[in-house]
């Protein structure tokens, strides 16, 4: 039997409404080794966006390499894959040297016919088949469908007939996205679920939400943290993946992770969201309020900030159907100053001698446009 751990996008890096989010993604890989100390697994695999962009930074490089370094330590295998917001360069820098670690960074096409080897302490095997993201813009599922090809050639040649795994990190169509995944204009990046059929179990990256990518033994693990307000009711975590030669298909499990701090919408009057006793708990979670009143208050981030120290997003719902039913002739009936002034109230930007600078600023940029007609 062989017990595999599944995760993808932790967008180590990750910045959100301006703030980083090192702190909540350590404490989330803290728990991960905490749980791979207590019951080691025979494998982990990580499915691409690793990191958030192509260049991290050093925290978020130093981070990674503790949980390499970590895992190898207990003599867990690895497996890791770039995935579009990752630099399969960069990633693959030492890869040579962490692979004799037991630590096996895939980051090009060079090596898809080679499978890494797996085994537990049972005796059982298994061979992870490595598919980085495909970044072609035409022709990807051809590209998908000759690899696969390939990777079922060396499959026949495994006199063993071991089970095998694939690793990608795509979009599948059909798939549910949610709002923090960087998906690509009317689905023309995505692929069929079809291109990955005859792997026992197919562990794939790219979509934030744990789920089926159509057959049973195709996954998302999602992301283990929510990385925008409309997943914050989500459960987070990863998923567990026991391989035994009895049985037909893999069994899957879910396991959650505690994020460092919750997600919440709050949407209600100023009044109460600065005074009703139900949101006396949430002082430290990341907070999205949503503003019913139809005025404008003064200072409204401050005086919310006093209260949810965490406010990363405000909203005034009342005042947004205005502009939405706004398609008047904004040309003819609005003035710039009026524009700029809507502005300042959406945003939430109350202090008096701030506005009175912006509105100067924009007076004179004005008054230098008109003197050159």
């Amino acid at each position: 039997m062989l017990r595999i751990l599944h995760l993808a996008d932790l967008h180590l890096g990750r910045i959100f409404h301006g703030e980083s989010l090192i702190e909540d993604q350590a404490h989330l890989l803290d728990q991960l080794i905490a749980l791979t100390a207590k019951n080691p697994p025979d494998a982990v695999l990580l499915s691409g966006d690793i990191y958030d962009r192509a260049l991290p930074p050093v925290e978020a490089v130093k981070l990674f390499d503790r949980l390499l370094s970590t895992l190898s330590d207990a003599g867990i295998t690895v497996v890791a894959i770039p995935g579009n917001h990752d630099s399969a360069g960069r990633m693959a820098y030492a890869a040579g040297a962490w692979e004799k670690l037991g630590v096996h960074i895939r980051a090009d096409y060079q090596r898809l016919d080679e499978p890494v080897n797996i085994k537990s302490r049972d005796g059982s095997s298994c061979d992870i088949f490595a598919l980085p993201f495909v970044e072609l813009t035409r022709d990807k599922s051809a590209f998908i469908k000759n690899a696969v090809e390939s990777m079922m050639e060396a499959r026949k040649n495994n006199v063993q007939n071991q089970p095998a795994i694939l690793m990608a990190h795509e979009f599948v169509a059909g798939s549910t996205e949610s709002g923090s995944e960087r998906l690509y204009v009317g689905g023309s990046q995505s692929v069929s679920g079809e291109l990955f059929e005859g792997f026992d179990y197919v562990a794939l990256g790219h979509i934030h939400s744990a789920q089926r990518a159509g057959d049973e033994t195709i996954r998302y693990a999602g992301s283990p943290m929510a990385y925008a307000f409309d997943e914050g009711s989500k459960e987070k975590g990863f998923l567990e993946i026991i391989l035994d030669n009895g049985q037909l298909y893999p069994e899957v499990n879910f396991i959650p992770l505690k994020p460092f701090r919750s997600m919440e919408v709050l949407e209600d009057s100023l009044d109460n969201l600065l005074n009703n006793p139900d949101y006396k708990g949430l002082k430290d979670s990341y907070i999205s309020a949503r503003v019913t009143d139809p005025l404008s208050h003064m200072n409204l981030i401050g005086r919310l900030r006093e209260r949810f120290p965490y406010l990363r997003e405000l909203r005034q719902t009342a005042l947004e159907p205005i502009a939405a039913d706004n398609s008047r002739d904004s040309a003819a009936l609005e003035t710039p100053a009026s524009v700029m002034s809507d502005f300042l109230n959406r945003t939430g930007w109350e202090d008096g001698d701030e506005r009175n600078i912006a509105e100067e600023l924009l007076s004179e940029a004005l008054n230098s446009l008109e003197a050159r007609q």
